[in-house]
């Protein structure tokens, strides 16, 4: 029985592309102005060339299977896939190790501001030329050094903890935070546009971007597990090592994927281009503002959340499973945009993720159980890679191929550029607040300024309308 559905499946499928080839064959032989004339002196059209008949196939949709894992049906995407998952997952040890470590040796939350804040400067202050070399130059070649750049930052810090050289001291990390920042303003452009070449079908891009999301909160829920383990069991140096094992996997995945040569693009444009055509285009500006209000003001929070842990006296087991709740209700939003999220309007994954992701954070701070935090974080995991998955699906859909590089450069200086000035804010107001009475005023903050948007977005989409109806 199942055999005889596929077998009809199948016909569908191929009746579907016969006719699509009917309709393409018959527009152009109908557009050649070569003509005929039959028996009765009216026209008839000519046979189509060879060009014209390639020109039709080129129109024909090719029949792969669809579903909520297509973009793996693409090699290089699948290469890519596993070994950032590997990468990503060994990066979140290091993350939970280092900032468990900051907070173990100065139990003050400036200092966890200051370790963020460390790695946003250098990326403010280059990652649009990151951008715009990303459109110049091989992308795969800038992954494949940014990528060694990073597994040695790695490396060092793993020394470091050790103590085989000197103490470990809070500025050291601090130090190498801004070198990672430094490489992540290359590495970051490069990897997100990079993302268009490894499918071969711009259908498909939206379903990648969103298992690239499943791929990242899939690791962030392994790599805080792990670490919890390791870290308790045989320290920091080692959840540092890990992670620069893990580099390697990503480093020989690029090395075998077989990409074509994309030429560079015009070099006259310059570097800030990016921030021209999103002043232009009020859709993809409008994202970018609610990206930098959720990065300053939201996702600045998980930077407290040792401090949240200490707070329910959990420390080190309370702040990994914060980490890990927190990362199944990404992964869970991350699963469910990947099977259906293109029969979900992305206008209200964006506006309901980030209204929704506010509220969470809101309750969340009036709890005092532990476990009714977690639960709370597990939504606001969930709207977090919501509303953070369709905002980058938008833009990537919106903004042409020869500007990607820059404008998703200008994407990612606002949200890891803002992400550690907030770390910054928040933790200087928990110093004098609390932290949850911090994290209280931002969810309100951001849901205000996401409240605000969203009311220009609705004038703008009804003077568009007014203008585009028949006078």
């Amino acid at each position: 029985m199942c055999k005889q559905r596929r077998g009809s499946l199948a016909s569908i499928q191929v009746l579907i592309r016969t006719e699509f080839l009917r309709e393409a064959m018959s527009e152009a032989t109908a557009a050649s102005p070569a003509e005929q004339t039959n028996e009765a002196g009216s026209a008839a059209p000519s046979p189509a060339t060879q060009p014209e008949i390639d020109k039709a196939m080129s129109g024909v949709p090719a029949i792969r299977p669809r579903g909520a894992f297509y973009a793996l049906s693409f090699r290089n995407f699948r290469l890519f896939f596993f070994g950032q998952l590997v990468s990503v997952a060994g990066t979140w040890m290091q993350q939970v190790a280092q900032n468990w470590v900051v907070w173990d040796l100065t139990h003050d939350p400036r200092w966890l501001g200051f370790v963020s804040a460390a790695n946003a400067v250098p990326y403010v202050l280059f990652s649009l030329l990151g951008g715009h070399i990303a459109d110049r130059y091989s992308k795969r070649t800038i992954l494949i050094w940014m990528q060694t750049v990073q597994m040695l930052l790695a490396f060092a810090l793993a020394l470091l903890a050790s103590g085989i050289w000197i103490k470990m001291q809070a500025w050291h990390i601090v130090l190498l935070s801004g070198m990672l920042g430094l490489s992540a303003a290359f590495n970051m452009p490069a990897q997100q546009a990079f993302v268009v070449e490894l499918v071969d079908s711009r259908d498909a891009l939206s379903n990648a971007i969103a298992l690239s999301s499943l791929r990242f909160n899939v690791a962030r829920v392994i790599g805080p597990l792990l670490a919890g383990v390791v870290l308790q069991k045989f320290g920091a140096t080692w959840c540092f090592s890990v992670n620069g094992l893990s580099f390697v996997a990503v480093i020989i995945s690029l090395l075998l994927m077989r990409v074509p040569h994309v030429p560079p693009s015009d070099h006259n444009l310059h570097v800030f281009e990016g921030f021209s055509y999103i002043l232009r285009n009020r859709k993809v500006l409008r994202i970018i503002m609610l990206i930098g209000a959720g990065s300053a003001f939201t996702w600045s929070s998980s930077t407290l959340f040792p401090m949240l842990a200490d707070l329910f006296n959990k420390h080190q087991a309370g702040f990994t499973m914060i980490m890990i709740f927190n990362g199944v209700g990404a992964a869970v939003g991350a699963a469910i945009l990947a099977h259906s999220g293109e029969s979900i309007s992305r206008r209200l994954q964006v506006y309901g993720g980030a209204i929704l992701f506010c509220l969470a954070l809101w309750v969340m701070s009036y709890m005092g159980s532990f476990w009714l935090v977690l639960a709370l974080l597990v939504v606001s995991g969930f709207a977090m890679i919501v509303f953070g998955m369709a905002a980058q699906t938008l833009v990537q859909e919106e903004v042409p191929d020869e500007l990607r590089g820059r404008v998703m450069a200008v994407y990612s200086l606002v949200f890891q550029g803002l992400l550690p000035i907030g770390g910054i804010e928040i933790g200087f107001l928990a110093k004098h607040i609390q932290a949850m009475p911090a994290i209280r005023v931002n969810a309100v903050i951001c849901l205000v300024i996401t409240l605000a948007v969203f009311a220009w977005s609705i004038v703008g989409r009804r003077r568009a309308e007014a203008q585009a109806a028949p006078s």
